[in-house]
């Protein structure tokens, strides 16, 4: 399962991204949010 993170982002902001616990230790995390079974944006992860 993966939770919805409020990550750094380039010129873009702050995206909400749905990141598994492998794939959201390479961002910067500013809030974390619900979990969720959104597919990892990164990786694809999807159970």
């Amino acid at each position: 399962m993966r939770k919805h993170y409020i990550v750094e982002g380039n010129n873009n902001g702050y995206p909400k991204l749905a990141l598994c616990d492998r794939c959201v230790q390479d961002y910067v995390v500013i809030s974390e949010g619900e979990r969720t079974y959104d597919e990892c944006a990164k990786c694809g992860e999807d159970d």
